[in-house]
């Protein structure tokens, strides 16, 4: 059986996003509790002391990859269900997913409802 996803990481530095996923997800469950981070190196201190159940985690961000991202997260024994965000499906990234155990799929921006509400096991 599936766990229950009731805590979700963002790590995205598009702010716009955010907004737009915030109000879409807690439409669809408004006991969600969502944490944003445009900075991965905010978002990886934030993980030393804190616990999700699922990180939507970009693949391309201005102070880091994504990949260096999750190579981080590795090194300092972290696991948590990863889906990486992407604007476009780039099949070196897919290549690239397989080394890591934690990356579950991949979305694409924008987010779809339809999606999301697939992910957290809601009939949409």
């Amino acid at each position: 059986m599936r766990k229950m996803i009731r805590r979700i990481l963002f790590v995205d530095d598009d702010t716009i996003q955010h907004m737009i996923n915030k109000k879409n997800l807690l439409k669809l469950n408004p006991e969600l509790e969502l944490f944003f981070f445009e900075n991965p190196n905010n978002a990886l201190n934030w993980l030393e002391e804190n616990d999700a159940d699922l990180l939507i985690l970009d693949v391309n961000m201005p102070e880091m990859r994504g990949w260096d991202f999750l190579d981080l997260l590795k090194s300092r024994g972290r696991t948590i269900e990863v889906k990486m965000l992407t604007s476009s499906m780039d099949p070196e990234d897919i290549q690239m997913s397989m080394d890591y155990e934690m990356v579950s799929g991949f979305l694409v921006k924008p987010l779809k409802n339809e999606i999301m509400a697939e992910i957290l096991g809601i009939e949409n």
